[in-house]
C-alpha cells in the first residue's frame, strides 16, 4: 500500500514540477523581451538631443528625455544569492537525479528480495548486476551525444553497479581474484576517460580517474602485491597524461600524482619491507612516471602559453617528495648524493627551459627553490658539521648568481636572497663552538669569514646591478650589515682568543668598534647617507650600552680608567667635526 501511494505521490509531484518549470521559462522569455525593448528604447533616447533646460520645466511627453530620468530595472532587483555547488548541480535536471537514485534504491529492494528468497543464484546474481551496469553504462554514453548532464549521471551509475557487482561476486561469493577484480575495474574506468575524451567531459574524466585509483585498494592488490601495484599505477598515470594532453586537462595529472603520493607514502614513511622485492624496478617505475608528469607539465606550460597556477606548483612539489622518498628508500646510501644531484639537474634545466621560452617567473621560482633543495639534500648526505655549513654556503651564492646570469634580471636575484637563511642559521653555532679557547686556527673560525666575504660580497653585486625601480633596491644595504655582523664576531672572539687578559680583549674590541662606528657615521654625515650615518651611531649606542651595563662593573680600575677616557676623547672629537660640518652646510647653502 504504500508503494502505491508513494508512487502516486510521485507523479503528481512530477506534474507539479513539470508546470513550475515552464512557468520558470515562460517568465524568462517573458523578461528577455522586456530587456531587449527597454535596450532599444534606451539607445533612441540616447540619439534624441537633449536640453540643456531643467527637464522639469518642459511638458511631459510619451518621446520626453524625463523617461530617462528614471534608474533602470535591473537597478532596482537585488542580485541573487550564491547557491553551492552541491544545490546548482542538483537543480540542473533534478528529476534525473530523482529517478537515477530511486532506481537505486528500486533496484537494491528488488535485489535483496530475490536473494532472500533465492529466486536468483549466486552466478545469476552477478551476472544480473554486471548485465544491468553495461546496459545502463551503454545508454549514458549514447545519451552523452545529446545531454550531458544526463550522459554523465548514466554513465557513472551504470560503471557503480558494475564495480559492485564484480566486488560482490569476490568478497561474498570469491568467484573473482584480486586480479580479476583490478583489471574489470581498470577497463571499466578505461571506457569512462576514453568516452569523457570522445564527448569532452572533464568531469566524467575525474571520475574514471577516481576509480581507476581507487582499483588496488578494492583489489586487496596494494598491499599484497607491491610490484603490480606500482606498474598499475604507472599504466594509470599513463592514461592520466594522455588524457591532459588530449584535452589540455591538467586537473587530471594532479589527480595521478596524488593518488601515487597516497599509495608510496605508507611504504616510505615506514621503509617497508616490500621494497626489498624487485625494489629496483619500483625505484625506476616511480622514476620514469616522475620525469614523465615534469615533461608533460613543462611542455604544456610552453605549447599552450599559459602561465604557471598553483596545480603547476602543487604538482612540482609532490613530484620531487616522491623522488626524494623513494631515492633515501630505495638507493644504496653511497649513491644517494649523486642521483639526487642528478634530479637537481633536470629540475634547474627544466626551470630554466621553460623560462626562456615563457618568460614564466613562478615556475622559475618554484624549480629553481626545488633544485636548491635537492643540492642542499645532497650535500647534507655527504657533508656534517662546520663542512657543511661552508658547502650551503658556497652554493647560496652560486644560486643567486646564478639565477642572474640566466634570466639577467637582479630582482629574481634578489628573491633568492632567502636561501641564505640556511647557512646564516647554521653559522650561528660556530659562535659558541668550544674551540675559540684554542685559538683561532679552526674551522669555525672558517665558516664566520667566509660567511663575511660572501655577504660583503652580494652586496657589492646587488649594488653594482641595483634597479631604482627594484621593491628590494637596499638589499645591498642589508648584506653589508649583516656581513658586519660576522665581522664583529671575529674581532671579539678572536680579541680573547689570542689575549689572555679578557679586559684586555674587551678594550681592544671596543675600541675597534667605536673607530668603526665613527668612521661609518661620519662618512654617511659628509656623503649624506642616511643609512650609513644611522648605522654608524647604533654601533657607538651599542659600544657605550656595553661599557655602562656590563664592562664597567667587571674591569680593572687601571682598564677601566684607560678605556672611558680614550673612548671619551673620540667621543668628543666627533663634535669639532660635526660642527665644522654644519658650517660648510651653511655657506654652501648661502
Amino acid at each position: 500500500m504504500f508503494n502505491i501511494v508513494f508512487i502516486i505521490l510521485a507523479i503528481v509531484l512530477f506534474g507539479k514540477l513539470s508546470r513550475v518549470n515552464k512557468s520558470i521559462k515562460d517568465i524568462k522569455e517573458e523578461l528577455t523581451e522586456l530587456k531587449s525593448g527597454r535596450t532599444n528604447f534606451s539607445q533612441q533616447s540616447a540619439v534624441t538631443p537633449q536640453s540643456s533646460e531643467n527637464p522639469l520645466s518642459q511638458p511631459i511627453s510619451n518621446n520626453s528625455s524625463l523617461y530617462n530620468i528614471v534608474p533602470p530595472v535591473d537597478t532596482l532587483v537585488k542580485p541573487p544569492k550564491t547557491e553551492s555547488d552541491l544545490m546548482v548541480w542538483f537543480k540542473e535536471n533534478p528529476l534525473l537525479k530523482i529517478g537515477i537514485l530511486m532506481i537505486l534504491v528500486g533496484f537494491g529492494w528488488f535485489v535483496s528480495y530475490a536473494f532472500t528468497h533465492n529466486w536468483i543464484g549466486p552466478a545469476g546474481r552477478v551476472t544480473l548486476g554486471v548485465f544491468i551496469g553495461t546496459i545502463v553504462t551503454l545508454f549514458g554514453t549514447w545519451r552523452l551525444r545529446k545531454n550531458e548532464v544526463q550522459g554523465n549521471a548514466l554513465t557513472i551509475l551504470g560503471t557503480a553497479l558494475i564495480i559492485i557487482s564484480i566486488l560482490a561476486g569476490d568478497y561474498y561469493y570469491h568467484f573473482f581474484g584480486s586480479y580479476v577484480v583490478l583489471g574489470v575495474i581498470f577497463i571499466v574506468s578505461l571506457y569512462t576517460s576514453f568516452s569523457a575524451v570522445a564527448y569532452s567531459t572533464e568531469k566524467l574524466a575525474v571520475y574514471g580517474m577516481f576509480i581507476s585509483l581507487l582499483a588496488p585498494f578494492l583489489s586487496h592488490t596494494s598491499s599484497t602485491d607491491p610490484v603490480l601495484l606500482y606498474l598499475y599505477l604507472g599504466i594509470v598515470s599513463l592514461t592520466a597524461i594522455w588524457i591532459s594532453i588530449a584535452r589540455n586537462w591538467r586537473s587530471i595529472n594532479l589527480i595521478g600524482i596524488t593518488g601515487i603520493l597516497i599509495y608510496s607514502l605508507p611504504d616510505i614513511m615506514s621503509n617497508s619491507a616490500v621494497f626489498n622485492i624487485s625494489k629496483y624496478f619500483i625505484l625506476f617505475t616511480v622514476y620514469g612516471i616522475s620525469l614523465l608528469y615534469l615533461c608533460v607539465g613543462v611542455w604544456s606550460l610552453i605549447q599552450n602559453k599559459i602561465k604557471a597556477e598553483t596545480g603547476d606548483v602543487y604538482l612540482a612539489i609532490v613530484n620531487t617528495l616522491i623522488l626524494l622518498g623513494f631515492t633515501v628508500t630505495i638507493v644504496p646510501e653511497i649513491y644517494q648524493s649523486l642521483t639526487i644531484a642528478l634530479w637537481m639537474l633536470i629540475y634547474a634545466f627544466s626551470g630554466f627551459f621553460v623560462f626562456t621560452r615563457t618568460r614564466n617567473e613562478k615556475l622559475f621560482y618554484i624549480h629553481a627553490l626545488l633544485s636548491v633543495l635537492l643540492l642542499a639534500i645532497a650535500t647534507s648526505i655527504e657533508l656534517s658539521g662546520p663542512t657543511l655549513v661552508i658547502a650551503f654556503a658556497i652554493e647560496s651564492a652560486i644560486v643567486i648568481i646564478a639565477s642572474f646570469i640566466v634570466t639577467g634580471n637582479i630582482r629574481i636575484a634578489e628573491s633568492f636572497s632567502i636561501v641564505l637563511a640556511v647557512p646564516f642559521f647554521m653559522s650561528l653555532q660556530s659562535l659558541m663552538s668550544n674551540k675559540w679557547g684554542s685559538g683561532i686556527l679552526h674551522s669555525d673560525f672558517t665558516v664566520l669569514a667566509l660567511m663575511a666575504i660572501i655577504l660583503a660580497g652580494l652586496g657589492f653585486f646587488y649594488k653594482i646591478h641595483k634597479v631604482p625601480e627594484s621593491v628590494n633596491s637596499r638589499l645591498n644595504y642589508i648584506m653589508f650589515i649583516v656581513s658586519s655582523f660576522y665581522v664583529y664576531s671575529l674581532i671579539w672572539l678572536s680579541s680573547h682568543a689570542l689575549m689572555s687578559n679578557d679586559d684586555s680583549a674587551v678594550f681592544v674590541s671596543l675600541l675597534i668598534f667605536t673607530i668603526i662606528g665613527l668612521g661609518s657615521h661620519f662618512y654617511g654625515l659628509f656623503n649624506r647617507n642616511d643609512i650609513l650615518k644611522k648605522y654608524g651611531m647604533a654601533i657607538l649606542i651599542l659600544v657605550v650600552a656595553r661599557l655602562v651595563l656590563v664592562d664597567v662593573w667587571k674591569m680593572e680600575l687601571v682598564l677601566r680608567v684607560i678605556t672611558f677616557i680614550v673612548l671619551g676623547i673620540m667621543f668628543m672629537s666627533t663634535a669639532f667635526i660635526s660642527k665644522s660640518q654644519k658650517t660648510e652646510a651653511n655657506l654652501i647653502q648661502k
